[in-house]
């Protein structure tokens, strides 16, 4: 891959999963129980569980994307995570409008990317025998 090739998925990798952490995750992390609260007034099964799933994928798993280390399991498991936002929580339960959904379909999309095309050549995942 070439240098600007790696930095360009070293951009992706980082400011999208920093947003995410940053707008979304973090401040769940922080406080749970108003995002587990809601999962259980929406009627999710087993709210508590799905809800600190959702928050690992908020944190936990951008955060490895963000050092590319497991990158294309984390970018799978985020872009799920992104999936089930748009269109269970805000289109099929919510009836959201589209400009309400459209921020979790393009954090999908991304993730998606990363999953395909991998970290990129600037990794923490490359020094320990990922290809070069």
């Amino acid at each position: 891959m070439s240098y600007l090739n790696d930095l360009g998925l070293f951009v992706l990798r980082v400011s999208i999963s920093a947003t995410m952490i940053l707008a979304h995750g973090l401040s769940k992390l922080l406080n749970p129980a108003p995002f587990i609260e809601g999962l259980a007034v929406k009627g999710y099964p087993v709210p508590a569980v799905l809800g600190y799933a959702a928050i690992s994928a908020e944190t936990l798993f951008p955060l490895l994307i963000i050092l590319g280390l497991f990158t294309r399991v984390s970018a799978l498991i985020a872009a799920g995570n992104m999936l089930v936002a748009g269109l269970v929580h805000h289109v099929v339960l919510g009836g959201d409008p589209f400009n309400v959904w459209e921020r979790a379909l393009l954090y999908m999309i991304v993730f998606l990317t990363i999953l395909i095309t991998g970290p990129g050549g600037w990794s923490v995942g490359r020094l320990f025998g990922g290809r070069p």
